[in-house]
């Protein structure tokens, strides 16, 4: 029986603490992006379905939102290489749908486009 309280007390001290990691960031427009770690990430507008995992980071500012997804289903998506993730980019005043952006083109507009100078998705 003591055995029986001790793997009960790990149990809940273990459900506690997986818990403490998640967030959620609300951004414009009714978008959120939900940080559940490893691959279960995800990104919704209005409540839907966006990007259902392998969201590595997003950063917004007034104009656009950037978001890095990792198509490989990897375990550990903030591990891979920049290079090899997914860019997407929302125009948030025209309320665009996302558009496929390369590493390096992103790279490029973030140095050209002085609206996305506070966005620093290569970290």
């Amino acid at each position: 029986m003591k055995y029986l309280h001790l793997v009960l007390i790990i149990v809940i001290f273990l459900l506690i603490s997986c818990n403490n990691s998640d967030f959620t960031e609300k951004m414009p427009l009714g978008y959120e992006f939900i940080f559940e770690g490893g691959n279960q990430n995800r990104l919704l507008k209005d409540n839907n379905l966006v990007i259902d995992s392998g969201l590595v980071d997003c950063k917004y500012n007034k104009y656009y939102i950037v978001v890095s997804v990792d198509t490989t289903f990897s375990d550990n998506p903030q591990k891979m290489p920049k290079s090899r993730l997914k860019y997407l980019i929302q125009n948030i005043k025209k309320d665009t749908v996302l558009n496929k952006i390369s590493f390096s083109d992103l790279q490029k507009l973030i140095k050209r486009d002085k609206s996305l100078q506070d966005i620093d998705i290569t970290k």
